[in-house]
């Protein structure tokens, strides 16, 4: 902070020192963005309102990029998470996050450092046993051991485990392989020849099965007026075809299974 000297009080001395101060007035720190809320239904599908919801997501800015999220179980309000991010937009995770059972009892804690865990990963049941422990340092091999109800040592498994697609290797490779089989050339696109990738995005569900199947969004003026229609074919094309996907072995986190997302490109073209 500035100091400011007390000057003798002469009215050329007195303007003078206010003019001096007026030119050397901190800029004003951008204003913080308001507090941002989100319900989530059961699928993490946003809501319009608290009706339906089974948690509630705020939002804070610190300043104009990083703040805190945290989350609350519905109905009860009780804190379920609370995260750090260095950037909002990005989610960056910087700082303690921490997990919580709807009894209160933690669940997850980590310290990460611009989106990387750093340290002890812990994690536990919901009476309060350790689950897991994984110490994380930069360039060196994970360490880790994991926990049964009873506290006593079972074989290692990671923290998180993507879903396996069923058929063939099971890496994402063989997803977008499995969708191109599945893909069909709309015949109005070809006779425009409109070619290109589109972009589906969906959700593997707990239970394995896909859905909320979505193609990538067109931007005004992305697309000319001409070939709108073709394009919006092959949308629906690469939808279908992702559509058709079999079930996967679903996505684990800390052993439990659950939802994750996924975006595939579906390549149109004309030999």
């Amino acid at each position: 902070m500035k100091t400011l000297y007390r000057l003798p009080c002469t009215a050329v001395l007195l303007s003078l020192a206010a003019a001096s101060h007026a030119q050397h007035l901190p800029t004003a720190a951008p204003a913080a963005r308001p507090t941002q809320i989100v319900y989530l239904d059961a699928n993490r599908h946003r809501l319009p309102s608290e009706a339906g919801a089974v948690e509630r997501q705020e939002t804070a800015y610190r300043d104009s990029l990083s703040g805190t999220k945290r989350t609350y179980f519905l109905p009860s309000g009780k804190l379920k998470s609370f995260m750090p991010l260095a950037s909002v937009r990005k989610s960056l995770r910087h700082g303690t996050v921490s997990e919580y059972y709807e009894n209160g009892q933690l669940r997850y804690q980590a310290t990460f450092q611009a989106g990387k865990v750093v340290g002890d990963l812990l994690t536990y049941y919901p009476d309060g046993t350790l689950k897991r422990r994984e110490h994380h340092l930069p360039d060196q091999p994970l360490a880790g051991e994991c926990f049964g109800p009873d506290g006593q040592p079972v074989a290692y498994f990671p923290y998180e485990q993507m879903p396996v697609y069923s058929e063939g290797a099971g890496d994402k490779a063989a997803v977008v392989r499995a969708v191109m089989l599945n893909t069909r050339y709309p015949v109005d696109a070809l006779k425009q020849r409109v070619y290109g990738i589109v972009k589906v995005s969906f959700v593997v569900g707990a239970d394995g099965r896909v859905q909320d199947i979505k193609p990538n969004d067109i931007k005004p003026g992305e697309v000319p007026k001409g070939i709108a229609r073709a394009y919006e074919s092959l949308q629906d094309a690469a939808v279908s075809a992702v559509r058709q996907l079999k079930p996967f072995a679903p996505g684990r986190q800390d052993g439990e299974p659950v939802a994750v997302s996924f975006t595939v490109p579906v390549t149109f073209r004309i030999q």
